[in-house]
């Protein structure tokens, strides 16, 4: 518990009538006395039990990404059975930026607030960092009680638009290193009908020709794939290193959205190819508490499937030698 300004200036106020009051003997001025220490020893005993009996729990109904303003639901019970709680102020940690207001809260009750917050950088933050603070009820003296929240939030590298990196790339490449192997509406053979197979697939002047059923079956699509290569070697530099994570969530969050099936390589970690949005996830997951590592332990075949982007934190990294094997390479510290 500390002192506020305002409490401050008061306690000299105190000690300045009771001066007067000892100089003087006057019995007003003892009474003037006798109400400011009692103002501030009341001041010290409600602000203690406005904070007891306190519980924070914290949520959130959306996945939340760096830099970005997310909402948080921030809960608070009272445990109190009759003594409500007044002016009540959550604070936030010092790595997030929000903060909420509660004027009251009745005993044996909660309430709930959306925040918006913004975290700073990508991670995993334990909620045990938020405090409930109060000031009440003279605002002479003010008090933080450290939240015992369990779990956790994990926080996504934070997305951006790509779209000029990535289009510059296109523009050099072949387009059909971009599209799919195959049509879909191509001719593949002709053969016997089975149970289950369409009827408008019947092929019928085949059909005449054998005396029996016969249908077209058409060239399967070939999917489109994205191998993305994330280069997190030690040594690095922290802040290029955060940007190339960044760049990787971008490009995964893009391509996934244009129908690819993406895959993730990092030195110890595998993401396999999938195309859904649970799939991008997978590879967020992995992104917001990828760290340095001191060896390369993701093998790479010698078959490239689809496009391959690399992505380097130095000129004189080990993975310069998947450079030849790469569609695109982006060096972390131009982005």
């Amino acid at each position: 518990m500390k002192l506020s300004r305002e409490g401050k200036r008061f306690l000299v106020a105190t000690v300045l009538i009771a001066v007067a009051a000892l100089n003087t003997g006057n019995n007003l001025i003892y009474l003037i006395l006798s109400m400011m220490l009692s103002m501030l020893v009341l001041s010290f005993l409600i602000l203690k039990v406005n904070l007891n009996g306190l519980v924070l729990k914290v949520s959130q109904s959306q996945p939340i990404f760096a830099n970005s303003p997310e909402d948080v639901i921030l809960k608070i019970s009272n445990k109190k059975k009759i003594i409500p709680s007044y002016s009540i102020k959550v604070m936030v940690p010092q790595k997030i930026m929000g903060e909420a207001y509660f004027p009251e809260v009745s005993g044996l009750s909660d309430i709930s607030k959306i925040v918006t917050v913004i975290y700073g950088k990508r991670g995993i933050y334990r909620y045990g960092d938020f405090y409930i603070e109060s000031s009440f009820p003279f605002i002479f003296c003010y008090d933080k009680v450290l939240c015992a929240v369990d779990g956790e939030v994990i926080v996504y590298p934070e997305i951006k638009n790509v779209d000029l990196i990535i289009s510059k790339f296109m523009s050099n490449q072949d387009e059909l290193s971009l599209t799919k192997v195959g049509r879909g509406d191509e001719l593949s053979m002709i053969r016997r009908f089975r149970y289950g197979d369409d009827w408008r697939r019947i092929h019928w002047k085949a059909s005449a020709k054998a005396a029996k059923f016969m249908v077209t079956e058409y060239a399967a699509e070939e999917p489109k794939k994205l191998t993305l290569i994330l280069d997190n070697l030690l040594p690095h530099d922290s802040k290029s290193f955060e940007k190339a994570v960044s760049f990787a969530a971008s490009v995964s969050d893009k391509f996934l959205n244009e129908g690819f099936f993406v895959r993730l390589l990092t030195c110890k970690k595998v993401i396999p190819f999938g195309n859904d949005r649970g799939h991008l996830f997978k590879i967020l997951d992995v992104l917001a508490a990828v760290k340095g590592q001191d060896l390369w332990e993701c093998p790479m075949s010698d078959e490239p499937e689809g496009l391959t982007i690399l992505i380097l934190n130095s000129g004189d990294s080990l993975l310069n030698r998947f450079v030849a094997k790469s569609d695109m390479v982006i060096n972390a510290a131009t982005l």
